[in-house]
């Protein structure tokens, strides 16, 4: 018997996603906006004592569009978010640029085996590289001479509690989540 027969006939999924299974590619608008959004989060005015605890809106928005959509999100589009970041945040030009890059590439090299989660496996995931990320701003800092405050490596657990909502929430704006439910039923 023929070994696609035989798969077929026991009702084994497809390798590549077929008919209403697929969800539509994501818009420029909607990519180029929600980096916007999570920017203007990011630059919002949040009180002094709970700013270590803020997560990072652009990086999350970033790295969903850098599994979802990597030729909209690139190493490019990563160093500009970046720069923005810094002067926004008035920091070293050039700390969440190189952040943002190192994690855009690692994401990018991890992007496949990541499309293969659901959100909450894929913060288990991401977990790692949102606390690398504000490790690496930190040091950076710190050898610029920066002041060094450890409880912003919060942000990265806070960061990666974000992901899961935000997952779902841009999911849904992109058609994956009813995709996923029709694949599912």
């Amino acid at each position: 018997m023929n070994g696609g027969t035989q798969n077929g006939a026991r009702g084994s999924k497809p390798l590549i996603p077929q008919g209403q299974v697929l969800a539509r590619p994501a818009s420029r608008g909607l990519v180029y906006g929600s980096l916007l959004g999570g920017f203007l989060l990011t630059a919002l005015p949040w009180p002094q004592t709970a700013l270590w605890l803020v997560p990072d809106f652009v990086l999350v928005a970033l790295v969903y569009w850098n599994i979802h959509a990597p030729r909209m999100a690139n190493l490019g589009l990563a160093f500009v978010l970046g720069l923005a970041v810094d002067a926004a945040h008035g920091v070293l030009f050039g700390l969440h640029a190189l952040a943002y890059c190192s994690a855009t590439f690692v994401v990018l090299m991890l992007r496949r085996r990541l499309e293969n989660f659901g959100p909450s496996g894929q913060a288990l995931q991401l977990a790692w590289l949102f606390l690398a990320q504000e490790a690496l701003v930190l040091i950076l800092g710190l050898a610029f001479g920066r002041e060094p405050d450890w409880r912003y490596l919060a942000a990265g657990a806070v960061t990666a509690m974000l992901w899961w909502p935000a997952s779902a929430l841009l999911d849904r704006l992109t058609g994956r989540a009813a995709a996923a439910d029709a694949e599912g039923g």
